[in-house]
Protein backbone atom coordinates (compact mmCIF):
# COMPACT_ATOMS: atom_id res chain seq x y z
CA UNK A 1 0.00 0.00 0.00
CA UNK A 2 1.23 3.18 -0.66
CA UNK A 3 -0.79 5.58 1.69
CA UNK A 4 -3.69 5.63 3.68
CA UNK A 5 -6.50 7.60 3.36
CA UNK A 6 -6.56 8.70 7.60
CA UNK A 7 -4.24 7.57 9.74
CA UNK A 8 -5.31 7.34 13.23
CA UNK A 9 -3.80 8.43 16.31
CA UNK A 10 -4.95 5.84 18.94
CA UNK A 11 -5.05 6.66 22.74
CA UNK A 12 -2.87 9.88 23.65
CA UNK A 13 0.90 9.02 24.74
CA UNK A 14 1.15 11.52 28.09
CA UNK A 15 4.58 11.15 27.30
CA UNK A 16 5.31 12.29 23.81
CA UNK A 17 5.09 16.07 23.65
CA UNK A 18 2.17 17.43 21.88
CA UNK A 19 4.02 19.51 19.66
CA UNK A 20 6.21 16.10 18.50
CA UNK A 21 3.01 14.37 17.49
CA UNK A 22 1.35 17.03 15.78
CA UNK A 23 4.60 17.37 14.19
CA UNK A 24 4.95 13.65 13.37
CA UNK A 25 1.39 13.34 11.48
CA UNK A 26 1.99 16.86 9.62
CA UNK A 27 5.45 15.26 7.75
CA UNK A 28 3.33 11.71 6.91
CA UNK A 29 0.86 13.53 5.58
CA UNK A 30 3.52 16.09 3.13
CA UNK A 31 5.44 12.68 2.31
CA UNK A 32 2.05 11.58 0.74
CA UNK A 33 1.93 8.38 3.29
CA UNK A 34 -1.58 9.88 4.41
CA UNK A 35 -4.50 12.28 3.36
CA UNK A 36 -5.75 13.19 6.86
CA UNK A 37 -4.52 12.13 10.32
CA UNK A 38 -6.87 11.95 13.10
CA UNK A 39 -7.57 11.07 17.03
CA UNK A 40 -9.05 8.09 18.73
CA UNK A 41 -9.81 8.02 22.33
CA UNK A 42 -8.58 11.01 23.13
CA UNK A 43 -10.13 13.54 25.83
CA UNK A 44 -11.29 17.13 24.19
CA UNK A 45 -9.36 19.57 25.53
CA UNK A 46 -5.72 17.51 24.19
CA UNK A 47 -7.40 18.04 21.28
CA UNK A 48 -7.86 22.01 21.43
CA UNK A 49 -4.61 21.86 22.53
CA UNK A 50 -3.68 20.03 19.14
CA UNK A 51 -5.69 22.09 17.21
CA UNK A 52 -4.26 25.24 18.63
CA UNK A 53 -0.67 23.80 18.19
CA UNK A 54 -1.02 23.17 14.48
CA UNK A 55 -2.91 26.05 13.59
CA UNK A 56 0.49 28.56 15.63
CA UNK A 57 2.96 26.67 13.59
CA UNK A 58 0.94 25.95 10.39
CA UNK A 59 0.76 22.03 10.64
CA UNK A 60 -1.62 19.86 9.27
CA UNK A 61 -4.81 19.39 11.48
CA UNK A 62 -6.53 16.21 12.36
CA UNK A 63 -9.77 16.20 11.21
CA UNK A 64 -12.03 14.10 13.39
CA UNK A 65 -12.47 11.36 16.20
CA UNK A 66 -13.12 7.78 16.46
CA UNK A 67 -14.43 7.35 20.14
CA UNK A 68 -17.16 4.85 21.67
CA UNK A 69 -20.42 5.77 20.78
CA UNK A 70 -24.12 4.35 21.23
CA UNK A 71 -27.51 5.23 22.85
CA UNK A 72 -25.16 3.69 26.12
CA UNK A 73 -22.65 5.82 25.58
CA UNK A 74 -23.48 9.26 24.73
CA UNK A 75 -22.77 11.71 27.70
CA UNK A 76 -18.53 12.31 27.02
CA UNK A 77 -19.21 12.64 23.26
CA UNK A 78 -22.08 15.05 23.59
CA UNK A 79 -21.24 17.44 26.17
CA UNK A 80 -17.27 17.60 25.95
CA UNK A 81 -16.97 17.39 21.99
CA UNK A 82 -19.52 19.40 20.95
CA UNK A 83 -17.40 22.81 20.66
CA UNK A 84 -14.61 20.28 18.53
CA UNK A 85 -18.01 19.08 16.37
CA UNK A 86 -19.52 22.58 15.87
CA UNK A 87 -16.37 25.33 15.76
CA UNK A 88 -13.79 22.77 14.10
CA UNK A 89 -16.47 20.68 12.46
CA UNK A 90 -14.17 18.17 13.89
CA UNK A 91 -15.84 14.67 12.15
CA UNK A 92 -16.25 11.90 14.13
CA UNK A 93 -16.27 7.85 13.46
CA UNK A 94 -18.18 5.72 15.92
CA UNK A 95 -16.89 2.45 17.52
CA UNK A 96 -18.98 -0.02 19.07
CA UNK A 97 -22.40 2.00 17.75
CA UNK A 98 -24.52 -1.06 18.56
CA UNK A 99 -22.63 -1.71 22.46
CA UNK A 100 -20.89 -4.49 21.20
CA UNK A 101 -24.02 -6.65 20.04
CA UNK A 102 -26.26 -5.46 23.11
CA UNK A 103 -28.38 -3.13 21.68
CA UNK A 104 -29.12 -5.72 19.27
CA UNK A 105 -31.07 -7.86 21.37
CA UNK A 106 -28.22 -10.60 21.10
CA UNK A 107 -28.30 -11.56 24.57
CA UNK A 108 -31.99 -11.22 25.92
CA UNK A 109 -31.70 -14.87 26.41
CA UNK A 110 -28.09 -14.39 28.51
CA UNK A 111 -24.71 -15.07 26.76
CA UNK A 112 -23.95 -18.40 25.69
Amino acid sequence: MDYVDVLYAHMYDWSTPLEEICRAFHEVIEEGQAFYWATSNWEAEVIFETLAICERLNLHKPIGAQNQYSMLVREDLEIEYENLFNKYQYGLVAWSPLAGGFLTGKYNDGIK
